[in-house]
This record gives C-alpha cells, structure tokens and sequence, in this order.
C-alpha cells in the first residue's frame, strides 16, 4: 500500500513539473525575437501564403516592422503596469481597444492596396481562420463549458 501512494505522489509530481515546462515553453516562444525578426518571419510566412513579389514583400515587412515595433512597446507598458500593481481603467481599456480596431482597419485597408484581389482574399480567408482558432483557444482557456459533456447529464433524466 505504502508502494502504490509513494509511486502514485512521485508520477503525479512527474506530471506537473513536465505540464509548468510546457506552459514556460509557449509563453516564452516569440520573446527572444526583435521587432526586425518578427517583421521578417511574418514577411517570408506570408509570402510563402500568398505567392508575394519582391515589391509587395518589402512593403508587407515595412508594415510588419511597424505593428511589431508598437506591439513591443504596449507589451512594455503592460509589464510594467503588471509590476507596479496599477491596472487599467475602465476608459483606458475602452481607449487601448478601439485603438486597437482602428489600427486593424488601417491594417486591412493597406493589405488591400499592397495585395492583389485574388491574394488580399486568401488572406483575409486566413485571418478568419486564425481568429476562429484563436477564440477556440481563448475559449478553452476561460473554461469553456462547451464539449464536457454536460448536456448529456441532463438528457437522461426525461
């Protein structure tokens, strides 16, 4: 008895310290890169996307550079503001978010004159489907109730 709670504790510890190298592992993936890589990663996967020509990928990685670099910098004030133990306010995430939309449409629209149509709907066709990945993934994270079977707990009960 003594054996199976000691094995049972030493693979439960096993489990968690593998589980917090994972989390570590995903947090940390873009963090090492600047602003410069970043743009040039975004750049060379897209053009991979969408078929670029030599003109529309320095356009594409001067825009990457751009969002990139102000990424980092509201990355920075959160950080700091996550140290400081000061949050935002109610008006300041109502300001942050609709900066936020404002620069997407000003994303799109320039996406629109550097791309073709044929390119500019493949990737706007991507982007919704990293959005829908992404909200699935946010979705899970918050603890979603969808797919644990709850429903079918109360099915049975007629």
């Amino acid at each position: 008895m003594k054996k199976l709670v000691g094995l049972s504790v030493i693979i439960m510890l096993f489990s968690l310290s593998i589980s917090a190298q994972r989390q570590g592992q995903r947090q940390n993936k873009n963090a090492d890169f600047t602003p410069e890589q970043i743009a040039v990663l975004q750049t060379k996967k897209m053009a991979l996307r969408l078929d670029l020509d030599d003109k529309q990928q320095k356009e594409v990685q001067k825009m990457m550079l751009k969002s990139a670099e102000e990424r980092q910098k509201f990355r920075a004030e959160n950080q700091k503001n996550k140290q400081d133990g000061t949050g935002l306010t109610n008006d300041e995430r109502f300001e942050r978010a609709n900066m936020r939309l404002t620069k997407q449409q000003a994303h799109k629209a320039e996406m629109k004159k550097i791309l073709t149509k044929e390119q500019f709907e493949k990737w706007e066709n991507s982007n919704r489907k990293a959005m829908k990945k992404g909200k699935m993934k946010k979705g899970k994270k918050q603890g979603s109730r969808e797919g644990n079977g709850s429903k079918k707990q109360f099915n049975n009960r007629g």
